[in-house]
């Protein structure tokens, strides 16, 4: 096992609390703005739809968990209250959202991206696409040059376009945008249950057959929160096989292992620098293979 650490240095330990208050701020700022954007989301189609009252009380008690959010707490009251209600909750949500808004502003490219990321969340959290929520994703699409070149990006912009060209939205093509929505923010809340913040998306190009990893004097990278265990236990096991282990992407590495759960601390809610790294190299023609856990513990289990 090659460690490229020097000596002595410190090295904090991954989702470790002392890593945690050093990204306590950006980490807040990264699930309010994802939060927001899920919210804008849900508003995108002029209302509010009752198949979309399960995924936003999901959403909004894993932001009140991780945000200790007292606009989750009471929308998650409200959900119950006015169940039967869609344009109420819909002009409570109008509220918050213009509240919100007033308290941060949309910075920068990271802010960007985080909240286009929850938006998208948002509008498919029902698995189903209106004319006015594509109108709309396309406008925020094209506001940020870096997510333009992201293919999973570019394959959901001209899935949109192509499902609007006409003037309506077949179920084919609803269906469609929502499944490269999935390629960004992985499976929605209604399909899964559970909250679309800190699922890992679909990573392009990543291996499929567990027989292509090899690991003897093959450089690996891990990233993610894994279901494993601990990273050290998962480096040991790659360690044991032969293989070695660096902390970040370089033209070097073989793979890069995306683990099946977001890490808190990623740039991201659904991405770390990593992952970003990576498919820089890959356009290039040099980057890593990557490797979803999945097929990660296949292959040590050989």
């Amino acid at each position: 096992m090659v460690d490229t650490m020097r000596p002595g240095r410190n090295v904090l330990e991954h989702e470790g609390a002392a890593l945690g208050r050093i990204h306590a701020k950006s980490n807040s700022r990264k699930a309010l703005t994802y939060w927001l954007g899920f919210l804008k989301g849900i508003l995108a189609s002029d209302k509010v739809e009752t198949a979309e009252f399960a995924p936003l009380k999901v959403e909004a008690e894993n932001f009140l968990k991780l945000l200790h959010d007292p606009d989750a707490y009471e929308l998650i009251d409200d959900l119950r209250m006015w169940q039967d209600e869609p344009t109420e909750i819909y002009e409570i949500i109008e509220n918050i959202v213009a509240i919100r808004s007033r308290d941060i502003s949309i910075e920068d490219e990271k802010d960007q991206i985080n909240e286009l990321y929850g938006f998208c969340a948002g509008i498919a959290c029902d698995n189903r696409i209106t004319i006015e929520e594509v109108e709309k994703l396309l406008s925020r699409l094209g506001s940020n040059s870096r997510i333009q070149s992201d293919k999973r990006v570019i394959n959901l912009r001209n899935a949109a376009l192509r499902s609007i060209a006409d003037g309506r939205i077949t179920p084919e093509e609803s269906d469609d945008i929502c499944e490269w929505i999935t390629h960004l923010v992985g499976d929605s809340a209604t399909d899964t249950g559970i909250a679309t913040f800190g699922n890992v998306g679909v990573i392009e190009g990543a291996l499929e057959d567990h027989n292509e990893v090899v690991f003897d004097q093959r450089m690996f990278v891990l990233t993610g929160k894994f279901t494993l265990g601990p990273r050290k236990a998962v480096q040991g096991m790659i360690a044991d096989r032969g293989g070695e282990f660096k902390s970040s992407v370089c033209r070097n590495t073989h793979y890069l292992c995306v683990a099946t759960e977001a890490s808190r601390d990623w740039r991201h809610s659904h991405e770390g620098l990593k992952i970003i790294r990576a498919m820089e190299l890959r356009d290039q023609g040099r980057g890593p293979h990557l490797v979803h856990e999945g097929t990660l513990a296949q292959a040590l289990s050989r």
